[in-house]
Order: structure tokens, then C-alpha cells, then sequence
């Protein structure tokens, strides 16, 4: 895909618009209902952006986090990011917990976002984070979609199944800090891997965009099992997702698990 297609996937878009730590035991359980769905509260319609209802979703547990402050930097970095396309695979999922692999293969992973009041520069408590993105084969939760076709459509697409695997929403808590133990999200054709956040203030979305993955931990996790399957299309790295000016996650090891981090800076 060159990058006039991109861009103009991007404009269609707008428009139209389990982890083992030492000394920790988190059994994970194959679950393919997510349902029911929280409610969509709001839909801007000329960004094809929703907001959920978020009454139910519960608050990202501190004493079980895996990131710490000093994994973020000493220094919040609280420059305000641009609100970007949600595109056709978010949904109100049930938020169920922190664990959203939901027994599915795959590297494990946590991902720590935080959320930063952009004029301050301080934690936002309570504010709802959602998060998705695709299993280790490329695929979304709630679709039956060929990771090796091109997207043909970027309005939203309801979904078709049961499944709710790498998807989930939690409450940050006194550090601004939402945590999800995933995995290590594959590719399909014609992105760089990624991982998908939306941020609502109360019931409504304030913030949505997506965020990469540094290309040494992409290369490394795609040699192994079960990502270094043969696939018709290519992986297209960062580089080539350069000029939509996504952010790329911090990534560290921690234990037996990689931990991605993001400070998500808006404006409230």
C-alpha cells in the first residue's frame, strides 16, 4: 500500500467517521464471550467516533500493577496528542477485567497507559481507558475478516461473534495509570503493528488514536511461535507509517513478559 493509499484510507476514515511474573501466579482462562456490550452513549457522526457507557467499568488495580512510575520517566510528558481515526473494529466492549488475552496465544504482554491532563501536567484518576488491537494472527475479536486482504471498508463494523479476546476497558487509578495484561498484537496487510486507546472523561470519548511498537521487539516476536507463520502479504514496519505521526510505546522487560508504555496527554 503507498502511501497516497494511506492517507486516503486515512481521510475515508475521518470522514466517514497471559502474563507469568516471578513470585506471581495469573491463570488465564479461554473465554469467548465478552457479551453484553456496554451501550454506545454517543456517536459523532462526521468522525465515526462512539462513546460508551462506562458506569460499570471497573478501576485498574495499583496493587496488582506491573509498570511503575519510574518505567514512565521522570518526567510526564504531557504534550497533548491529536485525536486520530478510530476505524471499523472498535466496539463498547464489555470491560470485563485486566487480563483481555482471554486464554489467546501469544507473546505475553502488559500495556500501561497513562492518562495526563495536557495544561498540568498531572494524572487524570478515573478516567476510562479502552484499549484493542489484533490477536497474534492479525485478526480482531467479533470478526471474521482475511488478515491478507486489503480493508475494503473503514466505517465501523458490528460485530459478528462471541469473541472479545485483546480487547477491554479499565478506570486509571490515583496515578492516572490503566493496566491490561494482553499479548504481543500481530500484523495484518497493509499496517505497522499497533495497538489501538480511546479515553472517555465520564460517558464521553475525549480522546482516540493508536500507538506502535518499537521494531526490535516487533522482528523478535514475529520469529516465534505462533507469529512465524507463512503469510501472503508483508509486514509494513513503522518507517512506513511514518507521516501519520503515531506515537511509539515504550517497551521494557519485565519477568517473562514485555511491558508497553504510553503517556496519553488531552486536553479535558
Amino acid at each position: 500500500m503507498n502511501t497516497n493509499r494511506r492517507h486516503l484510507l486515512h481521510l475515508a476514515a475521518l470522514s466517514t467517521t497471559a502474563l507469568a511474573l516471578p513470585g506471581r501466579s495469573l491463570a488465564t482462562v479461554t473465554e469467548r464471550s465478552g457479551s453484553p456490550d456496554r451501550k454506545v452513549t454517543h456517536k459523532t457522526f462526521w468522525r465515526n467516533t462512539l462513546s460508551c457507557d462506562n458506569a460499570a467499568v471497573p478501576v485498574s488495580q495499583r496493587n496488582r500493577r506491573v509498570a511503575t512510575l519510574a518505567d514512565f520517566g521522570g518526567t510526564q510528558q504531557c504534550t497533548m496528542l491529536k485525536d486520530s481515526f478510530e476505524g471499523p473494529f472498535f466496539f463498547c466492549t464489555n470491560p470485563g477485567a485486566a487480563d483481555i488475552a482471554r486464554g489467546q496465544p501469544g507473546a505475553p504482554l502488559v500495556i500501561a497507559l497513562r492518562a495526563i491532563n495536557a495544561a498540568t501536567c498531572q494524572p487524570i484518576q478515573d478516567a476510562v481507558i479502552d484499549v484493542w488491537h489484533c490477536d497474534a494472527k492479525g485478526l480482531y475479536s467479533g470478526q471474521n475478516l482475511a488478515v491478507d486482504e486489503p480493508l475494503k471498508e473503514t466505517s465501523h463494523t458490528p460485530p459478528v461473534n462471541d469473541d472479545r479476546h485483546c480487547r477491554g476497558a479499565l478506570r486509571t487509578d490515583a496515578d492516572g495509570i490503566a493496566e491490561f495484561r494482553s499479548i504481543y498484537p500481530g500484523y495484518y496487510v497493509e499496517r505497522a503493528i499497533h495497538i489501538h486507546f480511546k479515553v472517555h472523561i465520564g460517558q464521553r470519548a475525549f480522546l482516540t488514536n493508536q500507538a506502535l511498537l518499537p521494531e526490535a521487539d516487533n522482528a523478535a516476536v514475529l520469529a516465534m511461535a505462533p507469529y512465524n507463520v507463512p503469510r501472503k502479504s508483508p509486514r509494513f514496519t513503522n518507517a512506513q507509517e511514518a507521516d501519520w505521526g503515531l506515537q511509539t510505546m515504550k517497551v521494557v522487560q519485565r519477568g517473562q513478559a514485555r511491558l508497553a508504555l504510553l503517556d496519553v496527554a488531552l486536553e479535558v
